[in-house]
């Protein structure tokens, strides 16, 4: 007796990842090791996603920019004399744009890493 599985997997925005979770799941079947996982983020994104919270957060505390960017940002105190010309008051209020989008549903993009709403948004409207 012939025994046969299949897996079906759609052609939509989603196949990559799709396709990814069938091949893990069959070396998981095989007992082989499972390699690594698609679109699992970059350290470095990771952390900048770190990054942002932390400043979203310490928004939120009413801490100041200039404090923001010392804490998270400076090895040393940022003096207030220096502050309105320094390069990481414009860096802090570019993370904070970024913590904004990511807090108001942008997150969402990390579930379906590396696809994101807005490209599978325009593949739908082609369809």
């Amino acid at each position: 007796m012939l025994d046969f599985n299949a897996v079906v997997l759609p052609l939509d925005g989603n196949f990559e990842t799709r396709l990814d979770a069938a091949r893990r799941f069959w070396r998981e079947l095989n007992g082989r090791p499972l390699g690594t996982l698609y679109g699992s983020l970059p350290q470095q994104t990771k952390l900048r996603h770190v990054l942002n919270l932390r400043a979203f957060d310490g928004r939120l505390a009413q801490a100041p920019y200039r404090r923001l960017a010392a804490e998270l940002l400076s090895r040393e105190p940022i003096a207030p004399r220096d502050w309105r010309d320094h390069h990481l008051r414009h860096k802090v209020r570019a993370i904070l744009r970024r913590a904004d989008r990511l807090v108001a549903g942008g997150y969402r993009d990390l579930l379906i890493y590396p696809q994101s709403r807005r490209r599978n948004a325009v593949y739908e409207t082609r369809l």
